[in-house]
C-alpha cells in the first residue's frame, strides 16, 4: 500500500470536514491508479438517484475572489486588467506551494505531472489527428511571457522568476484546464443591484458578458475527485444557493465508481484537455478542413477575389465553417455538401446563387460524391500511418 498516498486522501477528506463541507458515508475514496485513472470515487453503499453525495460551501472554492493573492496590494486591480484563465492561473502559481494556503491539503493532492499533449516530447503519433492544432503550447508560452513575466517582474516582493516559472504556469494551466469548474450559481438580488448600477453602462465586450453568463471560474475541491468515463455517468454537480452540491443521478450500486462527466466530449479533447480517451466513444468525430473543402473543390475558374465571394456567401448563410464535423453515425454534413457544390459552381451560376440569396440544395450527385472522395482520401493522407498499422503499434 502506498502510504503516502493514502494519507494525502485521508489528510484532505479531514481538511473538507473541518471546512464545513459535507460528505455522505455512502463513498469513500478509491485507488485507481492501476487502471490508469488515479485516485476516484467508490459507493460503499447502494446509493438511491437524488441523494447528495457531498456539498462544497463555497468559501472553498479557490477563485480569484478567495485567493491569497487578490488580497496583496493593488493585485486585484492587476488580476482584472487580465483575460481568460490568466488571473487564476496567476493567483494559482503564487499560492500552489505556499504553505499557509488555506487550500494546502487539497493542492498536495493534485498532479504535477501530466499526460495531455501540451508536454508530450514526441507529437509524431498525434499526426493528422484533430489534436495538433488545438494543443496551445506556443500560445501559452507567449501568454507568459507576454502577460504574466511583466507582472512578475514588476512585483519582486510576491513573485521570484526562477520558482514562478513558464513550467509553473503550464502546470498551473493544465489543472485549471483538467480540474476547474464554472460556478453557475447566481444571486439574483446581486444581479438586479448590479444591472441598475450599469444601466447606462454600454462598455463591456461580448466576451465579457459570455464569460459572466459562464459563472465564476474556480477550482473546486472534492468534486474534481471524480472520474470520467463516457456512458457511465452517475453524478452530477448542482449549484445550490448554499454551495456546490454533488448528487447521484440515477440509483449506484455498492462497489461501483462514482462518475461525474466532463461533457460529450470527442476523444480530441478528452485527449487534449484530460490526458486520455475512450476506446468506445460514440462521440468521437473527425474534422475536415474548411480550407481544404475550398482547395480541392473550387471550378477551374474560381480566382482568389472568387473565393473571398464564395466564402462570404457561405458564411453569410450560415453554413461555412472552419471545419465541418462527421460524426459517429459518418453521415457527410449537409453543410458540407452545399460548400462543395457552391464552390465547385462556375462563375455565372454562382453569380445567379447570390442574385437569389439561395443556397443549393445538398444533393448528392455523381460530381458531388467523386469531389467529397477526394477530400476524404486528403483527410485520410494527413495521418502518419495506416489504421492497420496504428492498432497493430
Amino acid at each position: 500500500m502506498d502510504t503516502t498516498f493514502e494519507k494525502a486522501g485521508s489528510d484532505f477528506w479531514s481538511w473538507l470536514i473541518d471546512n464545513k463541507a459535507t460528505i455522505s458515508n455512502a463513498i469513500t475514496f478509491k485507488d485507481y491508479r492501476n487502471e490508469n485513472a488515479g485516485r476516484g470515487v467508490v459507493a460503499t453503499q447502494d446509493i438511491k438517484e437524488g441523494e447528495e453525495l457531498f456539498t462544497i460551501p463555497r468559501s472553498l472554492l479557490f477563485s480569484t475572489k478567495t485567493a491569497q493573492l487578490a488580497k496583496k496590494e493593488d493585485m486585484e486591480d492587476v488580476l482584472a486588467e487580465l483575460d481568460g484563465w490568466s488571473p487564476l492561473i496567476l493567483c494559482m502559481m503564487y499560492e500552489l506551494d505556499r504553505e499557509d494556503s488555506l487550500w494546502k491539503p487539497y493542492f498536495d493532492l493534485l498532479p504535477r505531472t501530466f499526460s495531455t499533449p501540451m508536454f508530450w516530447t514526441d507529437l509524431k503519433p498525434l499526426e493528422g489527428t484533430d489534436v495538433m492544432n488545438k494543443i496551445g503550447k506556443q500560445e501559452a508560452d507567449q501568454c507568459y511571457d507576454d502577460q504574466i513575466v511583466p507582472i512578475l517582474k514588476a512585483h519582486p516582493a510576491l513573485f521570484d522568476l526562477k520558482v514562478h516559472n513558464k513550467e509553473l504556469f503550464h502546470v498551473c494551466g493544465s489543472l485549471i484546464m483538467a480540474y476547474s469548474f464554472h460556478d453557475e450559481y447566481k444571486d439574483e438580488s446581486a444581479a438586479e443591484t448590479s444591472s441598475k448600477k450599469q444601466d447606462n453602462d454600454d462598455s463591456d465586450s461580448e466576451d465579457e458578458e459570455e464569460e459572466e453568463d459562464q459563472g465564476l471560474l474556480a477550482m473546486v475541491p472534492m468534486a474534481d475527485m471524480l472520474n470520467h468515463k463516457t456512458g457511465y455517468n452517475n453524478a452530477r454537480l448542482f449549484h445550490e444557493p448554499h454551495g456546490l452540491v454533488m448528487k447521484s443521478i440515477k440509483p449506484i450500486t455498492k462497489g461501483m465508481q462514482v462518475y461525474n462527466t466532463y461533457g460529450d466530449l470527442c476523444n480530441a479533447d478528452l485527449l487534449r484537455k484530460y490526458g486520455f480517451t475512450d476506446e468506445n466513444n460514440p462521440h468521437d468525430l473527425c474534422e475536415i478542413d474548411g480550407e481544404d473543402v475550398m482547395n480541392l473543390t473550387c471550378s477551374d475558374d474560381t480566382d482568389d477575389e472568387l473565393k473571398e465571394e464564395k466564402i462570404a456567401f457561405l458564411m453569410d448563410e450560415g453554413v461555412m465553417d472552419d471545419y465541418f464535423v462527421i460524426d459517429a453515425d459518418h453521415e457527410i454534413p449537409p453543410e458540407m455538401v452545399v460548400a462543395v457544390i457552391v464552390f465547385g459552381s462556375p462563375r455565372d451560376a454562382f453569380k445567379k446563387m447570390v442574385a437569389k440569396e439561395k443556397l443549393p440544395s445538398p444533393k448528392m450527385t455523381e460530381k458531388v460524391e467523386q469531389a467529397l472522395q477526394t477530400i476524404l482520401k486528403h483527410r485520410l493522407s494527413k495521418y502518419g500511418t495506416s489504421l492497420k498499422v496504428s492498432l497493430s503499434l
